[in-house]
Order: C-alpha cells, then sequence, then structure tokens
C-alpha cells in the first residue's frame, strides 16, 4: 500500500513549517501502519460522509511522518489550549448549516482561520473529541430528535442528517448508542 502525502499537508502538520522525510528502509512505525489500515478500510467501504473520517486519517498520517521521520527535527509546537469562542462559534456555524452535507475539515479549519492540522489538535483541546466524532455526535443527535418527533422514513431521516443511507445511521446509531432509529422512533 502506497500514500502520497502533499508538502501542504506535510507543513500543515508541522505548524506551517516545510518537512523534509529522512530515506529509512526497514523502519517500523506501528502508528503510521494503522493508520494506513484505517485509510484503506475507509477508502474501500467509501460513503460520502467517510470525508471527514479520511481527512482526520490523513492528517495524523501526515503528523506522525513529520514527528517521528523528519530528516531534522521539528522543534517545538507553540502551545495553545484550544478554539477561541469565536472560532469554536465559526466552526459549529458551519456545521448546522452543512449537517447534512459530506464536511471536509478543510472547510471546517477555514471557518476558524487556521490549518488542518491546528485545526484538529484545538478543536480537539476546545471539545475533547476529534471533529469527525463530534459531527457524528451532532448528527446522531438531529437523528434522533427527528425519529421522536416526526414521521418522515428511517432513510429519509438518515439522508437529511449526513448518513448515505438508512444502514448506515442504523450502524452508527448501534455502535454509539446501543438501540436502533426504529426503536428511538417506537419509544419516542
Amino acid at each position: 500500500m502506497h500514500a502520497y502525502l502533499t508538502d501542504q499537508a506535510l507543513r500543515e502538520a508541522n505548524e506551517g513549517r516545510p518537512v523534509e522525510l529522512s530515506e529509512e528502509l526497514g523502519a517500523t512505525d506501528p502508528l503510521a501502519e494503522q493508520l494506513m489500515i484505517a485509510l484503506d478500510v475507509a477508502v474501500r467501504r467509501w460513503e460520502p460522509s467517510a470525508r471527514t473520517y479520511v481527512d482526520h486519517l490523513t492528517g495524523m498520517l501526515a503528523a506522525q511522518l513529520a514527528r517521528r521521520h523528519a530528516a531534522r527535527p521539528a522543534g517545538p509546537a507553540p502551545v495553545r489550549s484550544g478554539l477561541s469562542a469565536r472560532q469554536l462559534a465559526a466552526v459549529r456555524e458551519l456545521i448546522g448549516e452543512r449537517l447534512a452535507e459530506p464536511l471536509p475539515i478543510a472547510d471546517l479549519a477555514a471557518a476558524a482561520s487556521l490549518s488542518v492540522s491546528q485545526f484538529t489538535r484545538q478543536f480537539r483541546a476546545s471539545t475533547g473529541q476529534s471533529p469527525h466524532q463530534y459531527l457524528l455526535g451532532l448528527r446522531l443527535e438531529h437523528a434522533c430528535r427527528l425519529l421522536r418527533t416526526g414521521s418522515a422514513p428511517i432513510g429519509q431521516v438518515a439522508v437529511e442528517c449526513g448518513f448515505s443511507h438508512q444502514e448506515h445511521l442504523t450502524r452508527v446509531m448501534r455502535a454509539r448508542l446501543g438501540t436502533t432509529p426504529a426503536v428511538v422512533r417506537r419509544d419516542g
């Protein structure tokens, strides 16, 4: 398996500074290996909503390569505790406007005026979750609300909440909430 990352992706993972990767033969990196496996699975089982997840994995892979495999050490990164209230409000507004659409991390980062890697770190510091997990949580909350209060078919609710189809909503709901859309609607 091969991964081709742009210089821009590596720079974003290194606070905007260029990264020169060292040439290493026979080196092992268990984290990079797991990230590559996760990328492979996400691409092979592609769904439109996987875009945010793939962007997040790509950013993590770039950060790992910049951190562990740079020809020269990157030096200490600037310390920042999270997004400002204004940045977080802008990101939440964008998510609210585009909840049903695929939402690349680059768009969320642009709303906060940050690089993808800076945004991902600062978003996690602010919310305790990755952007992908946060977005999934909001989509599930919205789906549960629609299921409890409306009568639209479950498949329609799934699409309105950013899931690719009913089975995708069911799979995520079962994994995160331990229930199904039909049960949420019935118990609503």
